[in-house]
């Protein structure tokens, strides 16, 4: 699966509860929907090295199995990783076996951290699984106080017109592994800016539902709400190649930094 595709909504976990129960229910398969090698995660490390290369210190929220934080301190980065989901942690540990990430579990739209980052990231649509406005500003506040002086902060979403344009439910399918299938069953709720999937994982081991929410934020109010909590955009690409921004672009890359005084 790749980040911004429709019905493919992935992320890693925003808080205890809800979404901390999306990396419960989906640990041990995260690794095959979201593979930790290719030309994405190239790009992703390239980006972040022109922007503020290593040996940077970097905060990754909701940081999974280390899908991004792994390669990232195999490049020298000095990385540690917030999620709710304990399981997540487990297998970014297994994944990790020289300990070059260090984790906490937490709470990322209430974030308090010891210690300030250069770069602070959050990935594959992790920010948009806050369900509403008042978190993702309060989100947005933690990481204004996370940056180091001169820090920047990085954000991967999916396009917002990715979803805001289907007008009916729809169901997708995928291969999950040669002897399962994801079920990805869509619904919009225009007026809410919300997105519910349900996936669906069908193999040997049974069927298994684990729904997840998103709330996507137009590029003006994300401006906005970049501004309330202190910080300015400085920059949004179509991917982490700095494409152009298009209708068709299937996600957004953000640039932010802190507002000068």
């Amino acid at each position: 699966m790749t980040a911004g595709t429709p019905g493919q909504t992935g992320h890693k976990d925003a808080k205890p509860g809800g979404a901390g129960a999306y990396g419960e229910s989906l640990a041990d398969v995260y690794d095959s929907l979201y593979p930790a090698t290719g030309p994405a995660i190239d790009s992703m490390v390239a980006f972040l090295q022109e922007l503020c290369p290593a040996p940077a210190s970097l905060l990754e929220l909701g940081v999974g199995t280390g899908r991004l934080a792994i390669p990232l301190a195999g490049h020298g980065y000095r990385v540690h990783g917030v999620d709710a989901s304990p399981a997540m942690l487990a297998k970014l540990h297994e994944n990790d076996p020289t300990g070059g990430v260090t984790t906490s579990v937490g709470d990322f739209s209430a974030l308090a951290v010891e210690g300030r980052y250069d770069l602070v990231l959050t990935a594959l649509n992790t920010f948009f699984m806050l369900p509403t406005q008042e978190q993702q500003i309060n989100c947005l506040r933690g990481i204004h106080d996370a940056l180091a002086d001169g820090g920047v902060a990085v954000f991967e979403t999916y396009n917002p017109q990715t979803y805001h344009r289907l007008t009916e439910a729809t169901t997708r399918v995928g291969h999950l592994a040669p002897d399962a299938l994801l079920l990805d069953t869509i619904q919009v709720n225009q007026s809410l800016q919300s997105v519910l999937v349900v996936h669906t994982i069908m193999g040997p081991g049974g069927l298994r539902k684990v729904p997840e929410v998103s709330r996507y934020a137009w590029p003006a109010e994300f401006d906005v709400m970049a501004r309330l909590a202190g910080l300015r955009v400085t920059g949004r690409w179509a991917d982490w190649d700095r494409g152009q921004v298009t209708d068709q672009a299937e996600k957004h890359v953000y640039v932010v930094e802190r507002q000068s005084a």
